[in-house]
């Protein structure tokens, strides 16, 4: 990481949101696994928050759902690569 983005996460834990921060940038980063997984039908899942290891998708239909839950894996493997390790994101839940 290069000196503004060292400067910028010190400052980021110093004003005691980095939690926040992390989970906001997990959810930015579980779009863009969606993204890649559902390509053009990615509207129709949706990241909603993380909370213990588990991340909630809303999805528009249970075809949706439940080609969210064969791709788990995949969609884990995309989203984990960019995460420390404290923050992996360990399942996948959804909501209708």
């Amino acid at each position: 990481m290069d000196g503004i983005g060292k400067d910028l996460m010190a400052r980021v834990a110093r004003a005691g949101v980095g939690k926040q921060v992390e989970s906001a940038m997990t959810l930015e980063y579980a779009q863009q696994a969606l993204d890649t997984v559902f390509a053009a039908d990615a509207r129709h899942v949706r990241p909603q928050y993380i909370k213990n290891g588990t991340l909630t998708v809303s999805c528009d239909s249970a075809a949706f759902a439940q080609t969210l839950k064969t791709q788990e894996s995949a969609i884990l493997a995309l989203l984990n690569e960019k995460m420390p390790a404290r923050a992996r994101v360990e399942r996948i839940r959804y909501l209708l």
